[in-house]
Order: C-alpha cells, then structure tokens, then sequence
C-alpha cells in the first residue's frame, strides 16, 4: 500500500509516458517541471502517513453522523478539525461484485493531508500491485470546498488519455467519503470510549501462511485498525435503535442506550454529547418526544434529550 505508493511515485511519470510511447519532450510547456513537483510532494508526505483501516460497524456509525451533521447544519466541524496526523490513509470497507460490504484490501484508498487549516483529499486505487492514480484533489478551507485536477490528469490528457468528467464525479464522491472519515476520526478519538484503536496487520495470519506456502511471503505490514469502543457500541445500538422508534413509540423500556451528538451550546460553539445509558431497575413508562421529519435515510426522528 504505503510501498506501492512510494513505488509509484519514484518511478513517475515514466510509466505513465511509457504507456503510449512518449517522452517528456511531447509534453506541453512546463508539464514536466509540475510533475516533477508533485512527485517530490507526494513522496514527502508519504513518509509521515498513517493507515486507518476502519470496521464495518464503526464505518456505518461514522457515516451517520455526518449525515446527521449535514441535515443539522453542523458543517462548522469540518472547518475546526485537526488531524491525528499530517497524513492519513483511509481504508474503508468496500461493497463487492456481489453487493456485501467487507473490510478494504488494500486496493482503495483515500489520502488525506492537513497542511495549515487547509485539507487535501486524493483516491488512489491499487490493484496487483498497480497503482490507479489521483485525477483530482479536493481541497477543503473552512466552510468552503474546491476541486483541481492533479498534474496525472494533464498528463493522461497529453498523451490521448483523457478522464472523463463521469470518472472525476465518481472520484470526487469517493474523496467526500474519505474526508469524512477522517473527520470523523480525528473527532471521535477526542472523547474516550467511541472509537477502538489498535495495531493490525495489514494480511491476516492465514493470508501470510497461505502466501509463506506458495514461496510469495508477504510483508508483515502494520496499520492501525479503527473499531467500536464501548460507548461507539452504544452509540450504534442507540442509532439503529431509532430507526425502529416509531413502532415503539410510549413503548416501557428498561435500561437503554441513548446516542451522542453534536450540538450548538449555549456559548455558539460545537460540542460532542457522549452516549449514555438512561434507566435502571423496574420498568417504567417513557414516552419518547420526537421532533423533524423523515429524511431518506430512514432516521425520520430526531429524539429531543433533556441534558439534566
């Protein structure tokens, strides 16, 4: 992942020229000197990235949060966020030819780096050990977003390979969810309990075991892998769980979970409620007060938590 990427870039723009027979002296003017540049910055901040690789339910959680966040107005988050890292690989679970969501391979994946108060978001896809490079980068400052092409589009473009604006839509969606994720994870670990962080290898034993047998050992790669902590667990009992509130609506309930948010407090500024349990001992009645309307996501209510 991290190898290939460097891999890559040491050898760039060769490959790419290599393709259709070219040579930098087709390129247009000053072409080349961009690419040189972007070379050099992306294998510097290589060298400082960490890779996240995040479970199915702790994706699904974070996902909704940012839905929430966006349908609430709460985009203010993405313009105070600061990273774990300067750098950070994103790996998120990855839908199959056969619709079922499971953990990312390694073949997609979402740069995300953070230099100043500006962040900058690029997909990269790996297959056998090939790399599919970034056509655009997204830049996000404050409130407001933007997008340019990479100098590898240019190029593509310069040697009869052109992107088409189907595939840029497509890449930009990707590099949305990316930065989202990372958000949400540079949010999240602030407030303990949400969010498990642990040290993985990048194969599973048995992947290495199989690779050892056939004579291709593969590297004992270590990222960090991003799952529930106790209070995430909640907060996504808590969520599903408002999906069903309208058939339990004034339902008695026992012990239960009610989700974080964030929210506006007194003084304008953005904050995290953390999950929580509510009740304990007998049952008891509660009717659940519920504002807003239904949204397309099938989170249609909105519960309305008193703080005390």
């Amino acid at each position: 992942m991290v190898p290939e990427l460097k891999l890559f870039f040491k050898d760039y723009p060769r490959q790419i020229l290599e393709m259709k027979g070219g040579s930098p002296a087709d390129l247009p003017p000053g072409l080349m000197d961009r690419l040189r540049d972007y070379r050099e910055r992306s294998l510097s901040i290589l060298e400082d990235a960490q890779v996240f690789r995040i479970d199915i339910d702790a994706y699904w959680m974070m996902s909704e949060l940012v839905n929430e966040m966006k349908r609430d107005g709460l985009h203010e988050l993405f313009s105070q966020v600061q990273l774990p890292f300067p750098t950070m690989i994103i790996m998120p679970p990855l839908i199959g030819a056969d619709g079922i969501m499971r953990q990312n391979d390694g073949s997609v994946l979402g740069l995300v780096t953070q230099v100043d108060y500006e962040l900058y978001t690029q997909r990269f896809a790996i297959r056998q050990n090939t790399v599919g490079p970034s056509a655009c980068c997204m830049i996000t400052k404050g409130m407001g977003a933007s997008t340019i092409p990479t100098p590898t589009r240019e190029l593509l473009e310069a040697v009869g390979m052109p992107v088409s604006d189907g595939m840029i839509e497509e890449e930009l969606a990707m590099n949305r969810s990316f930065l989202a994720l990372a958000v949400g994870i540079a949010t999240l670990l602030r407030h303990e309990g949400m969010l498990d962080v642990n040290q993985v290898s990048l194969h599973p034993r048995h992947e290495r075991r199989q690779a050892e047998r056939s004579g291709k050992a593969l590297p004992d790669t270590l990222i960090t892998r991003i799952a529930l902590g106790k209070a995430g667990r909640g907060q996504v009992e808590a969520m599903k769980d408002h999906i069903s509130a309208d058939w339990r609506e004034g339902v008695p309930r026992r012990t239960h979970w009610v989700r974080g948010h964030y929210m506006k407090s007194r003084s304008g500024k953005l904050v995290w409620r953390m999950p929580h349990l509510r009740g304990a001992g007998p049952l008891v009645p509660q009717l659940r007060h519920v504002t807003g309307s239904a949204s397309t996501s099938g989170l249609a209510k909105i519960p309305q938590v008193d703080d005390t």
